[in-house]
């Protein structure tokens, strides 16, 4: 359909493409582009009033929906608070246990163009307890009863043949188990005048890594965490340096789980007058046979005139390709900036891929190192619905560019993206797609989503999807 379409034009797919992305640069740069955007709402901003204002009363600025279960002082409540109890080493503890989750259910048609379509109803239940002891020590609990991590196991009735069939995936798999604390706070007496180095945060259990936006490193895996926060250096206001050491549930470039691999990771970011920097680095050791992997990520994040810039160098290393660790290394630049008067988006992202780039680590169900750069390549999470476009990124260069736009106080937003990726190796696919993201809020904790996209795919079917969603949050 879509070399059709081209066809009809007189161009070729890659002259198309070229098309559609001149065409929407042209219109973001052009004086057109003041007279078009923003798409959303607009607000005057007026200048600051000499006249008192008085503050709403908690009346009027709505009710506060309570969670599934709030023992103990209410999440985000008001009036007195529990005055708890001292622990034997000096801290005051005032428990609370708070269980909270959202519910996701879809009905949707996908087809890649490669394998067989997709025509499902599907549903994704993330369940959590927290068990609140202080401002900074908590224990979380959280389970997905109605999936298990798998693309292809989620609970699902599906009305087609093509995927294996309606699917019950009930279970009480813990996802996330993990207590965070700070050991200054959880032991006071050891520094009573709060003069030593004790500051030092930590976290132990079954938790979620993420790294660059997830492109280094996005996977729940059995960790310690143990940062230092606040460190004061000559032109630098902040400097957070973490360490991780993962030994369970680590999950490799290929989704799949090694419980005999260990990841050990090094983390930094510090803030400066210019921009806020981060370094991370980790080392992956297989224990089965797969090599061993390295990784290496930086980033530069910061306001260049009216632009919101971020520029990422990411690598990986290792002894030779395989299906769990890969060499090379992805260069991405992402720049946004806000029209005058609105809280709207333009966005443009674009990344290079030297060799096939593989994250440290990730969950199945997330896709890969591409997934951040746009809805085009992200992945929903949710069932037999993919990304639009391939998120590995194996030689390969892209591009992504979205205009966001809101209405209604923000309970009305649409997303319209153009994104395609470019194989640089001559062994691989060019492809090209368009869609949007359309999101309303319909109640005070429900929300409709309705997406859809068409790919244009070289030498292969079109692809296209379609996609409900009622999400629930409680």
């Amino acid at each position: 359909m879509g070399e059709k379409f081209a066809e009809t034009l007189g161009l070729s797919p890659k002259k198309l493409l070229g098309v559609f992305f001149a065409g929407l640069f042209f219109s973001f740069s052009s004086p057109v582009y003041a007279d078009l955007f923003p798409l959303g709402d607009t607000t005057e901003v007026p200048a600051f009033s000499e006249e008192h204002i008085q503050l709403r009363s908690p009346s009027d600025t709505g009710n506060r929906p309570p969670l599934i279960y709030e023992g103990g002082d209410l999440f985000l409540g008001t009036g007195d608070l529990y005055e708890g109890f001292e622990t034997p080493w000096g801290a005051v503890w005032q428990p609370q246990l708070w269980v909270f989750g959202t519910f996701r259910s879809a009905v949707y048609t996908f087809d890649n163009g490669v394998a067989d379509p997709a025509a499902e109803w599907g549903n994704r239940l993330d369940l959590f307890a927290n068990v609140q002891l202080t401002g900074t020590e908590k224990l979380i609990i959280g389970i997905r009863p109605l999936d298990r991590n798998r693309l292809d196991r989620f609970t699902r009735v599906t009305f087609n043949d093509n995927r294996g069939g309606d699917r019950a995936e009930f279970n009480a798999d813990i996802r996330t188990f993990f207590f965070e604390g700070d050991f200054g706070s959880l032991f006071p007496r050891l520094d009573p005048g709060g003069t030593t180095w004790l500051d030092y945060g930590f976290s132990v259990g079954r938790q979620l890594l993420q790294f660059q936006e997830g492109i280094l490193l996005n996977d729940s895996i059995d960790a310690l965490g143990l940062v230092r926060n606040n460190i004061r250096l000559p032109g630098v206001s902040n400097l957070r340096t973490s360490f991780v050491w993962g030994w369970n549930e680590v999950g490799r470039s290929n989704g799949f789980r090694n419980n005999d691999s260990q990841l050990f990771g090094l983390f930094s970011s510090w803030d400066t007058i210019v921009s806020s920097f981060n370094l991370d680095l980790v080392q992956v050791f297989d224990g089965v046979g797969d090599t061993d992997g390295f990784n290496l990520g930086f980033s530069a994040i910061q306001r260049i005139g009216h632009l919101n810039t971020a520029f990422r160098v990411n690598s990986s290393f290792a002894e030779e390709d395989t299906v769990s660790v890969g060499q090379g290394t992805l260069f991405s630049v992402e720049v946004s900036l806000t029209p005058e008067k609105s809280d709207d988006v333009v966005y443009v992202n674009s990344f290079v891929s030297v060799g096939n780039y593989t994250q440290a680590g990730r969950e199945a169900v997330v896709g890969g190192p591409l997934g951040a750069f746009g809805i085009m390549f992200a992945a929903p999470n949710l069932g037999n619905f993919g990304s639009e476009l391939n998120n590995f990124s194996d030689d390969v260069a892209g591009i992504a560019m979205g205009y966001e736009a809101f209405w209604n106080n923000h309970r009305t937003s649409l997303t319209l993206e153009v994104a395609g990726r470019k194989d640089t190796s001559g062994d691989g696919f060019d492809d090209f797609a368009f869609g949007y993201e359309f999101r309303q809020r319909i109640a005070h904790r429900i929300q409709l989503q309705i997406d859809s996209h068409y790919a244009v795919q070289e030498r292969r079917d079109d692809g296209y999807g379609l996609r409900t969603e009622i999400l629930y949050q409680f």
